[in-house]
């Protein structure tokens, strides 16, 4: 017999308290896990929304990683990240990873996406630029 879809609802204390303790024991191998994970969370994301960036929008507020987001062009503003926590680097790794495979959705490309600016480091928003000229 098939299960209802399920979810579990995590706090923002709580997702931070767990990316610090996998940083703790993976260091940077951590952020790419979580630049992974993101990709895998985004399938879902592409399959329910499209590739429409109004839709996509929608949906990543509605699922809890940011409250707003501003798609123009190759650069993405996202405020409230929910990954948002106190550090001296970038920290919102899982949302790097939704948005670059709702771009290669996109585009039909592989795409990298850069977080230039965070609100861990103290920057009013997060920014991600979408690179389509991967190494």
């Amino acid at each position: 017999m098939e299960q209802p879809e399920r979810a579990v609802r995590l706090r923002k204390d709580e997702i931070v308290e767990v990316k610090n303790l996998f940083e703790t024991v993976m260091t940077f191998a951590s952020h790419g896990m979580f630049y992974r994970s993101g990709r895998v969370m985004a399938d879902k994301i592409v399959k329910t929304a499209g590739t429409e960036l109004g839709r996509v929008r929608d949906a990543i507020i509605k699922e809890g990683w940011a409250t707003d987001v501003d798609f123009d062009g190759d650069v993405v503003t996202v405020t409230g990240s929910i990954e948002a926590s106190s550090s001296d680097a970038p920290t919102c790794h899982v949302l790097r990873g939704i948005l670059a495979k709702v771009f290669e959705e996109r585009t039909g490309k592989d795409v990298y996406c850069h977080e230039r600016k965070c609100v861990s480091k103290g920057d009013e928003h997060c920014v991600f630029v979408i690179d389509t000229e991967v190494l």
